[in-house]
């Protein structure tokens, strides 16, 4: 494994903006008090703290916030994976030959955003005549939950769906509903699992939930990431410390536990130890293992597949943790020092998130795709001359402009990785050759 060098501290010798004062001065206090903390404490505390955190305040998408996702750039990609869905619905069994319900649609969606790719999927659902859906969305901001149920109401709303608000408190669930719909969030997946499986997940219980499609959009690289930093003799964990002034963030490498429960040195070859170099970083995400094992051990138990589509690799990073701020990347003193005023973020190795599902036995995960791939195989060059066709020169050229965004300059560092049931037939495109459905 080829370690890049990173440097062990960051400093800043900038004024600290006013904004960031409280969140810092939270960091700063508890540091005092307990010594220097971990950065997945501090990644935790900078994008998820009750109420200075930077998806717990503030609308971070769009043209208006700091980065716009595939999702926000155009219609054309979210109903690609509205078609998608129902392509895989048909595999795993919940839509007949005749894409006809044979049971209730069952989706969840980690990380939904302000909820345009729900609103999008179930239009794409009324357009196939499909009804009966129950929709969990794992959503931690109460302000994002806020923005979700409002376009998804009103999306479903243009369909002549009406939906009715139920909060059950003992399980801190928020429902809306009508006859057809089942719409649900939680904060974490562990409540969902509760809800639908008691305390007695997967351990032999009949199970009475319909086949399950996962979507994770951009969520797995907002998970907190370990860095370990090898000294020259052993390796060590990088802590988040104040600077001697006692006001700036910096990186400091500290020797625990988790260099041997989470790295595994032992792991490394005697030729990659050789190669080891001072100052050699690398990270790891147990979050995001874990959760791909738990979704694949769903999906093995009930049926079904998972969608997630992500930057990354199949492989390890050591320095691609980033903070982005008014859609640019910012510089790497920001990283600690601006906790809560910009997003943090980190490059998702694939190949550790591919092995974490293979753990479990009655899944397959198939090569990754492209998103250049993945959005061609599924006809959306097809999708941008019908929408082409029916609109105005203005309009046009936009079509076209978010067409290059999504397959060219966004084609190749985007990745779609799929898990599936492996008793159920392949789900295109993620195969040689499969029947698509295209608008």
């Amino acid at each position: 494994m080829r370690l890049l060098k990173q440097i062990s501290k960051y400093s800043l010798h900038k004024e600290i903006d006013i904004k960031q004062a409280s969140l810092l001065n939270i960091i700063r206090n508890e540091i005092q008090e307990k010594g220097p903390i971990s950065f997945p404490n501090f990644w935790n505390k900078a994008l998820l703290h009750e109420k200075f955190g930077y998806y717990m305040k503030q609308d971070v998408f769009n043209k208006d916030g700091d980065f716009v996702t595939s999702v926000e750039i155009s219609q054309m990609f979210n109903e690609i994976i509205g078609v998608w869905i129902i392509n895989a619905l048909k595999s795993i069994g919940t839509l007949d030959d005749n894409l006809k319900q044979k049971e209730k649609i069952n989706i969840v969606e980690f990380g939904p955003g302000l909820g345009t790719l729900s609103s999008h999927i179930f239009r794409v659902f009324q357009q196939f005549g499909l009804q009966e859906t129950q929709y969990s969305y794992i959503e931690q901001s109460e302000f994002m939950k806020k923005k979700q149920q409002q376009n998804v109401t009103e999306q479903l709303q243009k369909h002549g769906v009406y939906l009715k608000y139920d909060y059950e408190d003992t399980k801190k669930v928020e429902r809306l509903q009508s006859d057809k719909v089942n719409l649900r969030w939680f904060k974490q997946y562990e409540q969902l699992l509760i809800e639908d499986f008691g305390d007695h997940t997967f351990k032999g219980q009949p199970i009475k939930q319909p086949p399950v499609i996962f979507i994770a959009h951009e969520f797995f690289d907002a998970l907190p990431v370990y860095i370990f930093e090898y000294d020259g003799q052993q390796w060590l964990e990088r802590h988040v410390d104040l600077d001697s002034d006692k006001k700036t963030l910096i990186f400091r490498a500290l020797p625990t536990n988790n260099v041997n429960k989470i790295l595994k040195p032992e792991q490394f070859t005697n030729q990659g130890k050789q190669q080891l170099q001072k100052g050699d970083t690398i990270e790891i995400c147990p979050q995001g293992s874990l959760l791909v094992n738990s979704m694949a051990e769903m999906i093995s138990k009930i049926g079904g597949a998972s969608l997630i589509i992500d930057y990354g690799e199949k492989r390890a990073f050591s320095d691609s943790i980033r903070a982005i701020q008014r859609h640019k990347i910012l510089d790497k003193d920001a990283v600690l020092n601006k906790p809560g005023d910009c997003d943090l973020s980190a490059y998702v190795n694939f190949l550790a998130l591919e092995q974490a599902a293979k753990k479990v036995n009655g899944v397959i995960v198939p090569e990754l795709l492209t998103q250049a791939k993945f959005l061609e195989e599924m006809g959306i060059n097809l999708r941008l001359q019908i929408l082409q066709k029916n609109a105005n020169k203005q309009n046009s050229k936009r079509l076209q402009s978010e067409y290059e965004r999504l397959v060219t300059d966004m084609g190749q560092n985007f990745k779609f990785m799929l898990i599936q049931n492996k008793l159920h037939d392949p789900i295109f495109p993620f195969i040689e050759q499969s029947q698509q459905i295209y608008y």
